[in-house]
């Protein structure tokens, strides 16, 4: 009879139970008093009934006997009786339920030695496994009493270790096993879901924790069995697992965690040891199979040739047959059981860490990417369910999400899917944890991919909820930063999506910690870099991703979060930067993510108040008695939010956004009404109206269609939508850009418009994808009028630090959206009239940026502009007393423009301005403001005064020196002292005089009029370049060396901007050129910036004549690497833009620069001198030269030598050396880039008159053409000096400012090489630099070159650009710029841009829009063209050689009847590539900010 195992016991245990036992032997009242029979004879059934009470009278008689008090001769034979089998297989539920029920309390009677033997044991177990366990699942079975009586008894006794000791017993424990897991799972047979009791779950564990524990060797099956239980956290296995709850939601079945798993967890935590092993030996049969398997597989055969079936991919060398299927699916599931049992019984996995760490290492890819997700998912506690959903960011919420306030960690509902790692893996486990690590290096990128993603875990848990060390979190930060700069695009992606799961606290607290937008390497930055990704998918998921973060940051921004604003407020600017790399996929998706994330267009989702009555446009008070949030002021302060702190450049941007959405609004109505006249029913057009409108449409569609990522689709949808012609969807569209519209107007009609194309039947949904972008650009959703209530209150009150960015909206939508604004103008003309100024009471200091919105409003709009006698007076108050004196310049310009007695207003301020003036009066500055304003847009009011104004600006400002020199002052100050301003003020009067002359409009008339005015503004302006900004006659008493600089710096650009006006113009002599030329190498970098920053916006307008490209060419030695970054790549732009437009401007300028060079005061024909010269040609070259355009330079480097020099004669020698040097460094260029010279074909170059003059004499010319004037020795060397010079400029943008900065001091120095023996120390010329930087760079060794590195230098460069452009002083901003808005402004109104300007950009209110310029698009074409070339150069090498460039040139060039025998195949340059051209809306490029682009990544 088999025989229970315990324990051993003590000797006093022994004892006890012999006296127990020899008593109840001894005691006949312990003997069973239940007689009946329970069985019978064949033929004699018991009844049903009658045994049912015998049963439980025999259970209740037993269960009141003690386990001592057991009388074992008369138990046995009863325990005997009801092992029958009459019994045990009996029909009825009942009675087999009672009879195990009294045989579970037999083995408890009896115990240690069960009165039965193995064959009724079996029966007896396989009964209540087959029948009592899987009845448990039914808590309403009339028997489940008892179904729970025989469980706890089996489990309190553990009587279920007899189980064990039955042959054959691995069966039965398996479907224990299997059926109890089955009842907790509500899967076992006749469960119908309803709720077990918790004791049912109790007893069964403990009942398997007991078999597990006696078991000598647990059945394979069954470890199966409880593993499988673990995967029940999975929700993909649990859906095909349990067909019942795959109808259920994954949410439901995943609400908390099941009772059989918990039943499995407790089985491995009580038998920890035992279930390690086992575990063990499952895990290694598993993976060490697999890692054999995959290690087969990456074992390349040797000894043979490689068959057509073995892959070149590492994750199948070797192989002719990949593993099963079955196989890998094995592998994916040990591993997700890996991390629930790391969640859940870490100590049963001991044994498996190494494994893993091995697989970590090994050297199939797949495996080790598996293996890293695994280890990454347990070191952030997340299990086999996978990680929880991220926390969606909604940037339209409101209030913020960053308002809201909790914990460091989110909660989660869903038990399974709460990270939660039982302990510190890096501490448990360190080795696998180091090798984890390490993976981010991996070469594979599918694991670096991996790697990513689950150190983005780790950071986002916090280690599985366990906290990190601060060096370890660091650490993983520093690497995903990496990853997110990885040269392939899966592993940035990856990155990119990593750090979307984040919620927003964990972005502030660890991402912010780590660095913000603005920290260079930290991981927010690189998030930045990814905005501008070669990638379009990589570009997209970081751009929406800092959409939305800003989004959310926005509300904690507004609210006065100086970290939020530290951190992450610098994310919209670098989302508008990227419009300047001029991609259409870039630039539709900045529209998207501003309407999207940075200014949803349902934000707030709060529902508007009742609109107003329709006599008045003002929004109600949001501080009155009504507390409700309005959601106009919501949407304002958000705007002001995002233009406060938006960078130059990107400021720029959205601004020109909104002035583009007006020219897009007048297309769009082009469009509608050419698609009615074609499509519509009302009337009957005539057949010519007909024909202009297909063309007017075909027009419109295709500049629409050049504006998005896809110009064909986008073409097929607008031709769609243009034959659908559904009048109500055209209205839609129309009441989008309507200026009358107010936002919630334009809101729902674009709702309305989506819903009706939706519901069409003609199928018109993807017509959507185009449509709905297009109007989202051209619609009135920043500039709309329900809007400017709640800015200009805020302008007013400066509430959270947003009026200064108020004002400057305010100034923008009254330039580029007047309509909007029109209503408004009285309300600001009013709050100017009360802070009118008086000579003691000065105005508020943001008066001046209102002043300014309404003189550009006034300057288009006159007669809207209030009429009234008071607001004139309080302008002519500003006039009088305004501070700072910009305000007088703005007041002048609202009465000049729009005042009806404006000759009394204008005579009041000149009186007052003229009277008794002198340095230090009352107001003296707002005086010389409004002064020379007055001359600007008075002239013939104010010109019987000339003299008197003359008198002050000359002889009481300018003619005074106050301002001694002193040694101990810098020679730039940015600040600008009142005797500094006054002299700026002065010259302004002087030249205001010049360029408000109201002349005749017969030319010669006109010319006579300006000659006699601009003599002596001319020679004042020249001679301040001359003596370098010194206006003091003394010599002794010289004035501080700060003025100098500003002045000329401010009589420079003076000069571009009387230039502008093409009569004046030829006012600047071409010596007096020459002079305005060596601002450009003035000694400091701030003259030099500003100068740059005037030709670059004035010839970016149109508005100078090309002529003054030449100067720009002059900053090839500009030491300043931001200075020279912004320009080169200025001047890269406007030659694409050139080579676009079909104009030789920028090859015509050369013979102009070649003439500057000519008379540069560092020229010399020594051979050692002229490698300078080089350099300046090379710089030209690089910027302008294609092989399209080298003929042309070519033909007019040879025209200059037919030519003398038309300034000073006698230095026509330095012409012809020029030339000549100019050829032979063109021939050099075009070998170097493998180029083909061709024969210029073209009319021939008209050189311009007055720098050059005909030559006299035939002879001499041929003299001169027959002679070569370079030194034989220079020649030599020259190709090897301009490869030099080719090479220094990729190594300057590795380097960045590091090189340069040791250089700067004497390369400052350097510039003066144009001052002319006057200039200032009378220095003598320095070539030592230049020419030592030559000589390094020609003898410096070839390295390959990095672009990624190149344009992140670009990029740094670019930046620094932005910010250091030049200071900025009254001079600069306020008629500069503030003078040119004025200026564009009337031409606006008056609708006409002068007939003989061509402007690069057209005017904000042209409806026509152009395309935006192309600098970056330039830039990479020049720069992949230089990167082909590099590659084919040696390659060519290696091919026979042509006849030497020389040689070829001069047969071309001089020997026209020798024709070229073959043409080199032409290389795609900007002129071919006009069907690849990236066409959008204009952006102004009338400054250098808009004309760098930003950096690129390329991996």
């Amino acid at each position: 009879m088999p025989r229970a195992r315990k324990r051993a016991a003590s000797p006093e245990e022994v004892a006890l139970e012999e006296h127990d036992t020899d008593d109840a032997m001894q005691d006949p009242t312990s003997a069973l008093r239940f007689h009946e029979p329970l069985t019978w004879r064949t033929g004699k059934p018991i009844a049903v009934a009658d045994l049912l009470r015998r049963m439980k009278a025999l259970y209740e008689e037993l269960q009141g006997t003690e386990q001592g008090n057991a009388h074992r001769e008369t138990l046995v034979p009863k325990a005997q009786e009801l092992a029958n089998v009459q019994l045990l297989a009996h029909k009825d539920k009942g009675v087999k339920a009672w009879t195990l029920l009294c045989i579970v309390e037999m083995f408890r009677l009896l115990a240690p030695d069960a009165p039965y033997k193995g064959g009724q044991l079996k029966q007896i177990f396989d009964l209540f496994v087959s029948t009592v366990v899987p009845a448990l699942a039914s808590p309403s079975d009339p028997y489940n009493q008892q179904y729970l009586l025989i469980l706890t008894s089996l489990t309190t006794v553990k009587s279920i270790i007899l189980l064990t000791d039955i042959p054959g017993s691995d069966t039965l424990i398996l479907n224990l096993f299997t059926n109890c897991f089955d009842v907790m799972s509500g899967n076992a047979k006749g469960s119908h879901g309803e709720q077990l009791g918790k004791n049912v779950e109790f007893h069964m564990t403990g009942m398997l924790g007991t078999l597990v524990d006696e078991c000598q060797e647990l059945p394979t099956s069954v470890v199966d069995i409880i593993l499988a239980q673990f995967l029940r956290a999975d929700p993909h296995t649990l859906s095909m697992g349990n067909k019942k709850a795959g109808a259920q939601p994954s949410s439901f079945m995943l609400r908390e965690v099941s009772p059989a798993y918990n039943m499995a967890r407790s089985v491995c935590n009580t038998c920890a040891d035992k279930m390690s092993r086992v575990i063990g030996h499952y895990f290694s049969s598993v993976l060490i199979d697999a890692s054999e398997t995959f290690s087969s597989r990456s074992t390349k055969p040797r000894g043979r040739k490689r068959t057509h079936d073995e892959s070149e991919d590492e994750s199948d060398d070797g192989l002719l047959t990949p593993p099963a299927e079955e196989d890998w699916r094995e592998v994916e599931k040990a591993h997700r059981l890996l991390r629930e049992l790391w969640r859940s019984s870490p100590d049963v996995i001991s044994n498996i860490i190494p494994q893993m760490e091995a697989e970590v290492g090994a050297e199939n890819a797949q495996l080790r990417t598996m293996a890293v997700q695994t280890v990454g998912d347990m070191v952030a506690g997340v299990g086999a369910a996978g990680p929880p959903p991220p926390v969606e960011m909604d940037p339209a919420a409101y209030p913020s999400q960053s308002l809201e306030t909790s914990s460091s960690l989110p909660q989660h509902d869903n038990v399974l899917l709460a990270p939660a790692a039982p302990h510190a893996f890096s501490s448990i486990y360190p080795a696998a944890y180091r090798g984890f690590v390490d993976r981010h290096r991996d070469k594979n990128a599918q694991v670096r991919s991996a790697w990513a993603v689950a150190a983005g875990l780790i950071v986002e848990t916090d280690g599985g909820g366990n906290g990190m060390d601060a060096d370890q979190e660091t650490q993983l930060l520093r690497y995903m930063s990496d990853l997110l700069a990885d040269t392939d695009e899966r592993v940035r992606l990856a990155a990119v999506q990593a750090v979307a799961r984040f919620d927003f606290n964990t972005i502030v607290h660890k991402l912010g910690n780590n660095g913000g937008v603005e920290s260079s390497g930290s991981v927010l930055s690189t998030l930045c870099d990814r905005i501008k990704d070669r990638k379009h998918n990589v570009r997209i998921a970081a751009m929406e991703l800092l959409g939305r973060i800003w989004g959310v940051a926005a509300g904690s921004i507004a609210e006065g979060s100086e970290r939020m604003r530290t951190v992450l407020g610098p994310i919209p600017s670098k989302i508008l930067d990227a419009m300047y790399v001029n991609d259409r996929e870039i630039t539709a998706l900045v529209h998207q993510v501003l309407f999207d994330s940075l200014l949803p267009i349902n934000y707030p989702p709060i529902k508007s108040k009742q609109a107003l009555s329709s006599d008045s446009q003002r929004v109600a008070d949001s501080q009155g008695g009504d507390n409700e949030p309005d959601p106009d002021a919501i949407r304002a302060e958000r705007i002001l939010v995002l233009v406060r702190d938006l960078g130059e450049k990107a400021k720029k941007v959205f601004f020109a956004m909104q002035q583009q959405q007006s020219g897009k609004a007048k297309y769009m109505e082009q469009y509608l009404k050419a698609s009615t006249t074609l499509y519509g029913t009302a009337k009957e057009d005539e057949e010519t109206d007909e024909k202009t409108s297909k063309k007017e449409l075909e027009t419109m569609i295709a500049a629409f269609s050049r504006m998005m990522p896809d110009p064909v689709i986008a073409a097929d949808h607008l031709k769609k939508f243009a034959r659908f012609h559904d009048r109500r969807s055209f209205q839609l569209i129309r009441f989008c850009y309507s200026p009358d519209s107010d936002y919630r107007k334009v809101v729902k009609a674009m709702k309305e418009l989506t819903k009706r194309l939706e519901e069409a039947s003609s199928g018109m949904t993807p017509v959507l994808e185009t449509l709905l972008p297009l109007v989202r650009s051209l619609s009135v959703l920043v500039n709309n009028r329900s809007h400017v209530p709640a800015i200009m209150a805020i302008s007013q009150t400066d509430e959270k630090g947003l009026g200064t960015a108020a004002h400057e909206v305010l100034k923008e939508i009254s330039s580029n959206a007047p309509e909007v604004f029109r209503v408004h103008m009285r309300e600001l003309c009013d709050n100017l009239r009360k802070q009118a100024p008086t000579a003691t009471a000065p105005n508020q200091p943001n008066a001046v940026i209102d002043l300014k919105t309404v003189a550009g409003f006034a300057t288009r709009f006159p007669k809207d502009v209030p009429q009234d006698r008071e607001f004139y007076k309080a302008m002519t108050a500003f006039a009088k007393h305004g501070t700072p004196p910009a305000a007088a310049k703005h007041a002048v310009t609202i009465i000049v423009a729009a005042a009806d007695k404006r000759e009394m207003y204008v005579n009041d301020i000149l009186s007052y301005a003229l009277t008794d003036f002198d340095f230090g009066a009352e107001c003296f500055l707002s005086r010389l403001a409004a002064i020379s304003q007055l001359r600007l847009v008075a002239n013939k009011e104010t010109e019987e005064h000339a003299d008197e104004m003359m008198d002050v600006a000359v002889g009481k400002i300018l003619g005074q020196a106050r301002t001694l020199d002193d040694d101990s002052e810098p020679a730039w100050k940015d600040e600008v002292d009142d005797d500094l301003c006054a002299k700026l003020w002065a010259l302004k009067i002087l030249v205001n005089g010049l360029r408000g002359l109201k002349t005749s409009t017969d030319q010669q008339e006109a010319l006579q009029e300006i000659n006699a005015v601009a003599g002596n503004v001319y020679k004042l302006l020249n001679t301040l370049i001359h003596t370098h900004g010194e206006l003091s006659r003394d010599k002794d008493a010289p004035t501080a060396k700060h003025h100098h600089a500003h002045l000329r710096l401010a009589a420079a650009n003076q000069l571009l901007k009387l230039s502008c006006n093409r009569l004046i113009d030829p006012q600047l002599r071409p010596g007096d050129f020459n002079s305005l030329a060596r601002i450009a190498q003035d000694p400091l970098p701030e003259v030099r910036g500003g100068f740059v920053k005037t030709l670059k916006k004035y010839l970016g307008q149109g508005r100078l004549p090309p002529r003054f490209y030449g100067i720009v060419f002059l900053y090839a030695f500009e030491p300043q690497p931001p200075i020279l970054a912004s320009t080169t790549t200025w001047l890269k732009a406007r030659a694409a833009l050139s080579a676009k437009a079909g104009d030789n401007a920028m090859e015509n300028v050369f013979s102009r620069f070649l003439s500057l060079l000519a008379h540069h005061h560092d020229f010399s024909p020594a051979a050692r001198d002229l490698k300078d010269f080089v350099e300046y040609i090379v710089f030209y070259l690089k910027t302008v030269a294609t092989e399209a355009n080298l003929p042309h330079i070519y033909h007019i480097a040879q025209r200059v030598k037919s030519v003398q020099n038309g300034i000073d004669p006698e230095k026509s020698e330095n012409l012809y050396i020029i030339s000549d040097l100019a050829e032979a460094v063109i021939r050099a260029f075009q070998d170097v880039h493998g180029w083909s010279l061709q024969l210029y074909s073209g009319p021939k170059a008209r050189l311009p008159m007055g720098i050059f003059a005909p030559i006299p004499g035939h002879a001499k010319a041929q003299e001169i053409a027959e002679r070569n004037y370079l030194p034989k020795e220079f020649a030599e060397d020259l190709e090897e000096m301009v490869r030099g010079s080719l090479k220094p400029s990729r190594k300057r943008k590795l380097d960045g400012s590091s090189k340069q900065a040791g250089k700067r001091v004497k390369g400052e120095k350097q510039a003066k090489g144009w001052a002319g023996e006057e200039g200032v120390g009378k220095e003598k010329k320095r070539l030592a630099v230049r020419k030592a930087a030559v000589a390094k760079t020609a003898k410096g060794a070839k390295t390959p070159r990095k672009r990624g590195a190149v344009d992140a230098g670009d990029s740094s460069v670019m930046r620094k650009s932005a910010r250091q452009s030049g200071a900025r002083n009254y001079a600069e901003q306020d008629d500069s710029e503030d003078d040119e808005e004025m200026a564009e402004w009337g031409r606006a109104s008056e609708g006409v841009d002068g007939e003989d300007e061509e402007s690069s950009t057209p005017q904000t209110s042209d409806p026509t829009p152009a395309p935006m310029p192309v600098e970056e698009e330039a830039r990479k074409e020049i720069e992949e063209k230089e990167e082909e070339e590099e590659e084919e150069k040696e390659e060519r090498k290696k091919t026979a050689r042509k006849p030497t460039g020389k040689g070829r040139v001069k047969a071309v060039g001089k020997s026209k009847s020798k024709a070229v025998a073959s043409k080199a195949p032409q290389r795609s340059t900007r002129a071919t590539k006009s069907k690849k051209e990236k066409d959008v809306l204009d952006f102004p490029s009338d400054s250098e900010d808009l004309s760098d682009p930003a950096s690129e990544m390329e991996a």
